[in-house]
C-alpha cells in the first residue's frame, strides 16, 4: 500500500512521518510540505490514503484532492486542519474526505486513525480482488458455455426455437438470426483432421486464438470458438470477410511464422443452416490444407464436386488409353475423397483410393477375362507418403496411366519384334535391312514398310539411334578411345561416326565424354 503525508508545517509533518513509520506496516511512505509537490507524487504513485493538511502554500489540501479524485482514482482521504470550521467539514465530505482531524492530536491518535484506514483498505482490496475473481470466473463460464452451444449447433442441425433466441440475445448474438453469415474454420496447414496431442501444437492454438480476439475485435456481427478437434471456427455477419481473412493469415504469418489452412462457407440467410455451413467449410477446409497451393482459401462450392468418375468408366478411360480424361477424372476423385463426409485424416484419403483402385482392377478383369495382380506394396507405401492432394493426383495418375499401358498396347508386329532382337543382337556388325529380311525370309520391301509403321523409324534411322545410345553409354562408363568405340558399335569410319554422333546429340564424342 502507498501513503502520502501532505503538511507545510516541519515538525508537525516530522511526528506525523514517524507515527506511520512505527507501525511497522508494510506500506511505501511519500512526505511533502508544498502542494505542488504533492501533486506530482500523487499523479505518479496513485496513493491509496492521502492525509492532508488544508492549508498549504499555493492551494489548499482540499483543492489538491479535488484535482486529482474521480471516477478512475478513488482514494482514502484524511483531512488535517487546526480549523475547527463547519464550511472546512463540509467540503470536506464533498471531496470524499474518509475522516476530518483536527488539530492538536495525539501521535497515537493520529497513529491509530492511520491504522483503522490502512485495514480498511487492505480489505477492501482483498474483496475487490475476490470480486473480480468471481467475475473473471464467470465471465469463462459464460463464455465457455457459449462456445460449447456454438460448437453444438455447427454439429447437428438445431432449430431456432425460442430459448435458442434468448440465449442469443444474453450472449449478444442475435444477428446470427437476423443476418446472412458465413463460417470459417482455419488450424495450422497440413493437419486437416487436427493437430496431434502435445503441448507444441497446444500452444500454437493458443496463439492463433490470440491473434484471432486481437484480429476480431475490429469486425462487427464476428464469434469465434473452437470445434472438437480444436480448430478455430469463425462465423461472421460482417461483409469484409475477404479483408479479414486477408488480416488474419497475415498477422498469424507475420507474429507466428505459422502458414493457415482456412475453409470457407457460401454465405447462409437461416440460422438453422449453420451446420450445413460448418460441414462446408470443413470439407473446404480439407482441401486446404492438403494443397501445396498458395491460395489463402477455398470456398467451399457444392457444384464443383459434381462429376464423379465411377471405376467402371474409369476402367472404360483406361481400355480407351484417354490418358488427358483419366488425369481430370483423377483429380475429381481426389478432391471428392477429401470433401467426402467421414473422411477425417490422410489415412481415410488413402483407404479410400486404395478401395477405388480395388474396384477399377474388379472392372478390368471382367473386362479383359484376365486376373490382374494385387496393388502393387510400392504404391500402398507412395500413398502412405503423401501429404498433398497433388501428391495423391501424382501417384493414382501414374498408376493408372501405366496399367492401361501394359494391358491395352497393342503388341507389336511379331516379324518386327524378331527384327528388333536381331538388331539388339549385332548392331555392332556389318548389319544391313537386307541381312535381316533374308534371315526373317521376307522381302525386304515389305519389312521396311512394316517396320516403319510399327516404330516410327526406318531402319536404318533405328539402327543408327541404336548404336549412337550405345555409344554415349561407353563413352559415359568407360576409359575406351573414341576410335574403339566406333569400331564397337559398328563404324568402322572414324569421321563418318563423329559426323553422326554430332548430327544426333548436337557434341562431338568428346565434347561428350567432358562436357563442353
Amino acid at each position: 500500500m502507498k501513503v502520502i503525508v501532505v503538511e507545510d508545517e516541519p515538525n508537525s509533518l516530522m511526528g506525523m512521518r514517524r507515527a506511520v513509520e512505527s507501525m511497522g506496516m508494510n506500506l511505501s511512505l511519500f512526505t511533502s510540505n508544498h502542494a505542488e509537490e504533492a501533486m506530482g507524487i500523487i499523479a505518479e504513485h496513485r496513493p491509496d490514503l492521502i492525509v492532508t493538511d488544508i492549508m498549504l502554500p499555493g492551494m489548499t489540501g482540499l483543492d489538491l484532492v479535488e484535482h486529482f479524485v474521480g471516477k478512475h482514482y478513488q482514494p482514502k482521504i484524511i483531512v488535517v486542519s487546526g480549523y475547527n470550521d463547519f464550511e472546512y467539514a463540509q467540503r470536506s465530505i464533498r471531496v470524499g474526505a474518509a475522516d476530518y482531524l483536527l488539530k492538536p492530536f495525539h501521535t497515537e491518535e493520529f497513529a491509530e486513525k492511520i491504522r483503522k484506514f490502512l485495514l480498511l483498505i487492505q480489505q477492501e482490496k482483498e474483496q475487490n480482488h475476490h470480486l473480480q475473481q468471481q467475475y473473471t470466473f464467470a465471465q469463462m463460464g459464460n463464455r465457455l458455455m457459449r462456445d460449447n452451444y456454438l460448437a453444438d449447433f455447427c454439429l447437428k442441425y438445431t432449430p431456432l426455437e425460442e430459448h435458442i433466441y434468448q440465449r442469443l440475445k444474453l450472449w449478444n448474438l442475435a444477428w446470427l438470426a437476423d443476418q446472412p453469415y458465413s463460417i470459417m474454420v482455419m488450424d495450422t496447414k497440413g493437419y486437416p483432421d487436427g493437430k496431434p496431442i502435445g503441448s507444441n501444437y497446444a500452444l500454437q492454438t493458443f496463439a492463433i486464438g490470440n491473434i484471432l480476439n486481437e484480429v476480431l475485435m475490429d469486425y462487427a456481427a464476428t464469434v469465434f470458438f473452437k470445434d472438437s478437434k480444436h480448430r478455430w471456427v469463425v462465423i461472421t455477419g460482417n461483409d469484409k470477410v475477404q479483408e479479414l481473412i486477408h488480416s488474419i493469415i497475415h498477422s498469424v504469418k507475420s507474429y507466428q511464422k505459422i502458414e493457415l489452412a482456412i475453409g470457407i462457407s457460401a454465405k447462409m440467410e437461416l440460422f438453422e443452416h449453420i451446420h450445413s455451413a460448418y460441414q462446408d467449410a470443413l470439407k473446404a477446409f480439407r482441401i486446404h490444407s492438403l494443397s501445396d497451393h498458395s491460395e489463402f482459401f477455398y470456398e467451399s462450392n457444392p457444384s464443383k464436386s459434381s462429376g464423379y468418375v465411377t471405376p467402371d468408366q474409369m476402367a472404360s478411360l483406361l481400355c480407351e488409353q484417354n490418358e488427358e480424361a483419366i488425369a481430370r477424372a483423377v483429380k475429381q476423385f481426389i478432391r471428392g475423397t477429401v470433401m467426402l463426409e467421414g473422411t477425417e485424416s490422410k489415412e481415410d484419403v488413402t483407404r479410400g483410393v486404395l478401395n477405388y483402385l480395388s474396384q477399377i482392377h474388379i472392372s478390368l478383369s471382367e473386362r479383359t477375362a484376365k486376373e490382374l495382380e494385387e496393388i502393387p506394396m510400392r504404391v500402398w507405401e507412395m500413398l502412405d507418403e503423401c501429404s498433398t492432394i497433388q501428391e495423391y493426383q501424382q501417384v493414382l495418375r501414374d498408376y493408372l496411366t501405366n496399367l492401361g499401358r501394359q494391358l491395352f498396347t497393342p503388341r507389336m508386329n511379331a516379324i518386327v519384334e524378331r527384327a528388333l532382337e536381331k538388331m539388339a543382337a549385332a548392331y555392332m556388325e556389318d548389319i544391313t535391312l537386307g541381312k535381316v529380311a533374308d534371315e526373317l525370309s521376307i522381302h525386304p520391301v515389305w519389312l521396311s514398310q512394316v517396320f516403319k509403321k510399327e516404330t516410327g523409324q526406318t531402319f536404318t534411322d533405328y539402327l543408327a539411334d541404336l548404336r549412337i545410345n550405345r555409344a554415349k553409354t561407353l563413352l559415359r562408363e568407360t576409359s575406351m578411345k573414341i576410335y574403339e568405340i566406333a569400331t564397337a558399335v559398328g563404324y568402322n569410319d572414324l569421321q563418318y561416326f563423329g559426323t553422326l554422333f554430332k548430327k544426333k546429340t548436337g557434341e562431338t564424342p568428346k565434347e561428350f565424354r567432358y562436357g563442353k
